[in-house]
């Protein structure tokens, strides 16, 4: 596209809502998928860690691949592509959406600047999903526009990607966001920016700032009431009569930060790997972790088990937790053909994401007394009883032990989140691949009759191999180690 076709396109605020609506739209099919069952959000955040495992009567290599930890790079889920893509929309945005002022009296400072802090952060989201599922990768911050500009880049390391694009990225966003204003649940807003930025600095253990960033969040408002989020009690989160209204219904939800609308009528069915519909899944909840959260002869009382997977099925294949159910289901819910039609919305960030990663911070930094508090208020919130400083699971009966009390928040996290893409990058996070995963594909490798049960094997494997197209692609690219072509 030449530059003269993009400066005639950004000619008014219509062409400027246009192009924003386009940078959306990429990142949500990225996430919800282009296709049936190309669902990222889960294939990249999910599908890799002890919350899922392949469904042996309808799984392919590909999610052999995965839940073996073999992933090749033929793997269709390690084309970045997509994330450049949208990228790619965001340093249009980013160049023309100012220079469309000129022409169209509507496009105000105030309205460049909400725009731009958008871009900004959707450019730095989309690269802080691929330095956590490639790590190294190539920087583009200006739009591609001739035909006449090498298309091929080198890789990055992910370091400087962290400090120079995706930092410096949110940073600029929030510097041109109005601050205190009522958002809208489903763009990035000043809250979305606070979250996003407090994830990139737990992924870096930079947890003095991350506290920072959580404590700017607790002063944003959020989009169902226009009221600040606080952060300081039980009360700035959903209720537990409604637990289930966070997925279901997130602009109502006093919680929720940023969420995805993928609606039926306009963009078809989310026919995503664990959707509630009728179809043969190649993807199911992990026997291991479906026996340690349910247990039928002594149910927990934990109150998201039964709205998260439908416990009455032995298949573990009906996932619940996006569609409307009954609070406290005694049977397996009806399994009508139009759930396909109905509109799913996945959670990018939420209240209680941010309370446990504050838990996790405020353990690291030694303030014990307040991560039990933030653990707890998501514990309690539950139906679950709150632990005390002097309870075993948390140090020795007498004192907490940081060690502990991560186990237990890493943990109370893979509850309170499952199904909302964040596990996978949890566990790699805290350092905690070997220790969850290795018996688990053990397991599992012993289980498909493998001839080699090695666990996870080389820790290099945590981040995917390049997919051969795209190396294909850019020849200035290598492939990453320990992977092959």
């Amino acid at each position: 596209m030449s530059q003269v076709t993009l400066e005639n396109f950004f000619r008014s605020k219509f062409d400027c809502d246009a192009a924003m609506a386009g940078m959306y739209g990429g990142f949500q099919q990225q996430m919800v998928g282009d296709a049936q069952y190309k669902d990222r959000y889960h294939i990249w955040g999910e599908f890799r860690s002890d919350n899922f495992d392949r469904f042996k009567s309808y799984s392919g290599n590909v999610h052999n691949e995965i839940a073996l930890n073999n992933l090749t790079a033929q793997n269709e889920f390690g084309d970045w592509s997509g994330l450049y893509n949208v990228i790619g929309r965001a340093n249009t945005n980013i160049k023309y959406i100012p220079l469309a002022a000129q022409y169209d009296i509507q496009i105000t400072t105030d309205y460049i600047n909400a725009y731009l802090a958008q871009c900004y952060a959707m450019r730095a989201m989309c690269y802080f999903y691929i330095v956590r599922v490639w790590g190294d990768a190539p920087i583009w911050t200006e739009p591609y526009q001739e035909l006449s500009e090498d298309p091929a880049r080198t890789k990055e390391s992910k370091n400087k990607i962290i400090n120079e694009v995706i930092l410096a990225d949110l940073q600029k966003a929030y510097d041109l966001i109005t601050k205190g204003q009522k958002p809208t649940v489903w763009y990035m807003g000043e809250g979305a920016i606070c979250a996003a930025m407090a994830d990139v600095y737990m992924w870096k253990k930079d947890y003095s700032n991350a506290i920072t960033w959580i404590q700017k969040l607790f002063a944003a408002k959020n989009p169902a009431s226009g009221a600040a989020y606080t952060g300081t009690g039980i009360n700035f989160l959903q209720p537990t009569a409604t637990w289930k209204s966070i997925f279901t219904a997130p602009a109502a939800s006093i919680e929720n930060i940023w969420s995805i609308n993928w609606d039926y009528t306009r963009n078809g069915c989310a026919c995503m790997m664990i959707s509630w519909t009728a179809n043969n899944k190649p993807i199911v909840v992990d026997i291991d972790t479906w026996n340690r959260w349910w247990t039928p002869l002594a149910p927990p009382a934990d109150i998201r088990v039964k709205q998260t997977m439908d416990v009455y099925v032995s298949n573990r294949d009906r996932f619940l937790k996006w569609y409307p159910t009954a609070t406290n289901p005694t049977a397996a819910d009806a399994w009508p053909a139009t759930n396909n039609t109905v509109a799913v919305y996945l959670v990018m960030y939420r209240l209680s994401d941010m309370y446990l990663l504050y838990a996790e911070a405020l353990n690291k930094t030694g303030d014990y007394t307040k991560a039990l508090t933030y653990l707890n208020y998501i514990r309690v919130r539950a139906g679950l009883t709150a632990y005390t400083a002097t309870s075993p699971e948390i140090g020795d009966g007498v004192n907490p032990d940081p060690v502990k009390m991560e186990d237990v928040i890493l943990q109370e996290r893979q509850w309170e989140l499952f199904g909302e893409g964040k596990r996978w990058f949890d566990l790699v996070r805290t350092d905690h691949v070997l220790q969850v995963m290795d018996p688990i594909l053990k397991r599992r490798q012993t289980d498909n009759g493998s001839t080699v049960i090695n666990g996870f094997g080389d820790l290099r494997r945590v981040v995917w191999p390049v997919n051969r197209a795209v190396l294909n692609a850019n020849l200035k690219l290598q492939q990453t180690q320990p992977y092959t072509d």
